[in-house]
């Protein structure tokens, strides 16, 4: 086998069989790293270089908008002032509708209680006069059956009569 010797330091094939792609790989890794170090070198000039865009304009329409928000802010905080006293105002208006319409209830009961009892008190009155009529109608009745049978009778009497011969 190939032996090479270094100083005091013998190397035989196996061994640099390892230590040769060992060595390359340490090269090609120190190249790759210098590469991109000069990529990088190379970037950090072009962004010198690069003039800077002018941010006035941009600025300009920060501080527009900013305005405009502002003022919408205080839009709204106006709005929302206008809005609160509105909607105590409706509720200060539906409370008063609420005891308006309590009232109402109150006197509609009242009403009605009043009117069941009127209702009542009639129902009363002429359950009492059909009773009384009725009483006074049967009354007529057996007078008038007490008058026709008295008229029968004395019909019958003066028909029996001799003395009323007529024929």
């Amino acid at each position: 086998m190939a032996e090479v010797e270094f100083g005091d330091v013998k190397l035989t094939g196996g061994k640099m069989l390892l230590i040769i792609p060992l060595l390359g790989s340490i090269l090609g890794a120190m190249w790759g790293g210098f590469e991109v170090y000069q990529r990088l070198l190379d970037a950090e000039q072009a962004v010198t270089e690069y003039v800077a865009p002018d941010m006035s304009g941009i600025n300009q329409q920060l501080a527009v908008q900013e305005e405009t928000v502002a003022s919408l802010k205080e839009d709204v905080g106006q709005q929302f002032e206008t809005v609160t006293t509105l909607l105590e105002s409706m509720r200060e208006d539906l409370d008063r509708v609420r005891e308006d319409a309590d009232e109402v209830d109150t006197f509609v009961r009242t009403i009605d209680e009043s009117t069941n009892e009127t209702q009542r008190d009639l129902r009363n009155d002429v359950y009492s006069m059909e009773t009384s009529l009725n009483d006074r109608l049967r009354e007529l009745d057996e007078e008038l059956r007490e008058m026709r049978d008295d008229l029968e009778e004395k019909i019958e009497r003066i028909l029996d009569n001799p003395l009323n011969d007529s024929e």
